[in-house]
């Protein structure tokens, strides 16, 4: 039985939410639900086969590729997509527990279904390279780049609705933005650097506000994909239309600021995280500009430091007595 589930039922016997006769029937229930030795030895065997054969591979692919015809090159991008999709379905049917790096193996499914879909990529590329070498069709790269991406994006989007998982989130949010970009590439050539922030920003903030929908699954994950990029795209859009050094990191602090609040009503430690970034690089820059080749910077960050940790534990003290004197 799993260590964790085991120390949470004594604590709940010990506390007594559960009955012994309770307690009794789900360990019995946990032990004979857990894989056997034998399905243990099995999956291992199995992950260190498909490790080998992962190695011999990459080891064996170069060598034939520059062999093979055309056709044969595209038909063993499709294979190893296919391949890798099959791999990906079959480890979903598989009994649930700890493989190694992956915590459960749903995450080996959707770790192989996420490089199915960078396989799906490759297939895409490469038809659509030989289709113009052929010269059966003929358009601009810039062009080459949308069609790819469009169906990359389906192809993510297919994934992310039948698994939901945490690989095929991030992918289906980096083949969005793929594709966006590639859209925006083709219809404005010349774009300026500040539109790039600002889309950025746009597509982070729509992303955070479908995850506080509860749209999109882990929240932490889709909060944390939503704030760095748009603190990334904040960073291009205010950097390249603001001259001033000491305006720019002052925006910069609040919005850290901003996040930081946001961390606390949304109760997200992601959040709080990129924003307490963003504090720790910010604060020291400011402190150089105004005083710089001075010995206050240290100093003040100190002080800084210092007053905020006395406000966290103040405020932490009168939470747990607010706790305690409550009937």
């Amino acid at each position: 039985m799993n260590k964790k589930v085991a120390e949470l039922l004594k604590r709940w016997l010990d506390n007594g939410l559960i009955n012994q006769e309770t307690y009794q029937e789900i360990v019995n229930f946990e032990e004979n639900s857990d894989p056997n030795q034998k399905s243990k030895v099995a999956r291992t065997i199995t992950l260190i086969g498909g490790l080998f054969l992962l190695s011999g591979l990459l080891g064996t692919i170069p060598l034939l590729w520059m062999n093979l015809a055309y056709w044969a090159q595209l038909g063993l991008l499709i294979a190893t997509t296919y391949f890798l999709f099959y791999a990906a379905g079959y480890s979903e049917k598989m009994e649930d527990g700890k493989l190694f790096i992956f915590k459960s193996t749903e995450r080996v499914s959707s770790f192989l279904f996420l490089i199915s879909n960078i396989s799906f990529g490759a297939t895409i590329t490469f038809t659509l390279n030989i289709l113009q070498e052929t010269e059966i069709i003929d358009v601009s790269e810039e062009l080459l780049y949308v069609i790819v991406s469009f169906f990359v994006l389906l192809y993510a989007i297919y994934l992310f609705q039948r698994t939901k998982l945490i690989f095929q989130h991030a992918g289906l949010f980096y083949c969005l933005c793929f594709f966006l970009g590639a859209t925006g590439n083709l219809i404005f050539p010349n774009i300026e650097p500040w539109a790039g922030g600002l889309f950025l920003i746009a597509i982070g903030s729509v992303w955070g506000i479908n995850t506080y929908s509860t749209l999109l699954k882990p929240s932490w994950l889709g909060y944390f994909l939503s704030t760095t990029t748009v603190s990334i795209g904040s960073i291009i859009f205010i950097e390249d239309l603001i001259d001033s050094e000491i305006i720019t990191i002052l925006i910069l602090i609040f919005g850290s600021i901003f996040y930081v609040w946001a961390s606390i009503q949304l109760s997200e430690q992601v959040i709080f995280f990129i924003g307490g970034l963003g504090l720790v690089i910010n604060l020291p820059r400011l402190i150089t500009e105004i005083l710089p080749d001075n010995i206050w910077p240290p100093l003040i960050l100190f002080l800084v430091g210092g007053v905020l940790v006395v406000v966290g534990l103040y405020l932490n003290s009168i939470r747990a007595n607010i706790k305690t004197t409550k009937p």
